[in-house]
């Protein structure tokens, strides 16, 4: 079951409704009982579709950071490595405001930043955050 509603969440993206519709498939999704380990299925949708808007922050955001320190930053960061996308990098945003040890996420910004497999948007959102963040 959870296969067929992550499915169903990736044939939503990039349509007029998807937040709306996310919403009513990330409760059937959590309805399933499904935990952390939907986390990296969720971010790998985003990772194929890197340049499109998941929400502010979004249903898919708001059932991973559930999982704050047990194991979603790691999944992130994961994530990011293996694809970035600009939700993952609002994403990652989002742990650093609250983090008290920002370096290392910060670190990882200025690599997406610098990486040429990449969409320029991709990489101008990282400089953003970083600007944003060393701004602060």
């Amino acid at each position: 079951m959870p296969d067929k509603i992550l499915n169903e969440i990736e044939e939503l993206v990039g349509t007029d409704d998807f937040e709306y519709e996310a919403e009513m498939k990330m409760e059937q999704l959590e309805e399933t009982g499904a935990g952390i380990e939907a986390v990296t299925p969720l971010l790998q949708i985003m990772e194929r579709h890197p340049l499109d808007d998941f929400g502010a922050p979004g249903p898919l955001v708001q059932f991973a950071e559930r999982f704050y320190k047990n194991g979603y930053e790691e999944k992130l960061i994961e994530s990011l490595k293996r694809r970035p996308a600009v939700h993952t990098l609002l994403m990652l945003n989002r742990i650093i405001n609250g983090s008290d040890s920002k370096d290392e996420y910060i670190a990882l910004l200025k690599e997406v930043s610098e990486r040429a497999d990449i969409e320029e948007e991709i990489k101008n959102s990282a400089q953003e955050f970083i600007d944003y963040q060393n701004s602060k």
